[in-house]
Order: C-alpha cells, then sequence, then structure tokens
C-alpha cells in the first residue's frame, strides 16, 4: 500500500536540482584538483539555490522528498550534503511502502460472502474450469 502526494511544478524542478547536485558531488570524486574548485564553487551555488527552492515548497512536498534537512535559522532548509552523497542509487523522492496484513481466513470468508452466483452456476463454473484445466495441446 502506498499514499500518493500532489505535487506541483516546483517539487519536480526541486528534485531535478537535487540530482543535479549528487551528480556533480559524484564527479568530485574522481576530478584533478582544479576542477575540484570548480565543481565546489557550482555545488555552493547550486546548494544555495535548492535551499530557496526548497523553503517555497509545501509541507507535503517537503517530506515527499529525501536528502535534505533543517536550515540554521526557523523554516529555512538545506540539502543535506551527506545523505545525497551516501545514498547514490536512491531516490530522492521519498518512496515509503507498507504491507497491509489481514487474516487469511476473515478475507476468506468475505469474499464468499460477496460471491452472489447461485450454487447451480458455482458448480457449472467448476466444471468449466476443471475441463479447461485438464485439456492438453497435442496439436
Amino acid at each position: 500500500m502506498y499514499e500518493q502526494v500532489k505535487t506541483g511544478p516546483l517539487y519536480d524542478k526541486v528534485v531535478r536540482s537535487m540530482s543535479t547536485y549528487r551528480s556533480i558531488a559524484a564527479r568530485m570524486a574522481s576530478a584533478k584538483s582544479r576542477t575540484q574548485g570548480k565543481l565546489d564553487r557550482r555545488l555552493e551555488s547550486l546548494g544555495d539555490k535548492i535551499a530557496e527552492q526548497l523553503s517555497e515548497l509545501s509541507g507535503n512536498e517537503l517530506q515527499a522528498l529525501t536528502c535534505w534537512k533543517d536550515g540554521i535559522m526557523p523554516d529555512t532548509y538545506e540539502i543535506d550534503h551527506d545523505a545525497i552523497t551516501e545514498k547514490p542509487y536512491i531516490s530522492i523522492r521519498r518512496i515509503d511502502r507498507w504491507d497491509e496484513e489481514y487474516d487469511v481466513a476473515e478475507r476468506k470468508a468475505l469474499l464468499k460472502a460477496g460471491d452472489e452466483r447461485d450454487e447451480t452456476q458455482k458448480k457449472a463454473d467448476a466444471a468449466k474450469l476443471r475441463a479447461f484445466l485438464s485439456m492438453t495441446d497435442d496439436t
């Protein structure tokens, strides 16, 4: 089971910016020293841009994202550099799934109660199913 959160165009823009941030941070590890300086400045400006975009999102949209944290000032947010580089293959969009637990016997009884066919129809359907399952492909 899952619940889908309604998001707007700004949410998609933030996700793209965070994805760009992640790819630049990944390039940083294998870059030469002079390129690292350029990438570091780019990461810093992109981080500021993402912080501004995060502050414009609604509460539900913020909860639908990962890899961000609260800023120093109240109601400000910033990108969580450690989380975004630690999990390079995990989605920036939060995906939480949980299993629905139910009693098998109760579920079976509920399905039987919802079956509106009479006994003759049930027997005819069972016979058709057995005939179909017993067919062999001898052609």
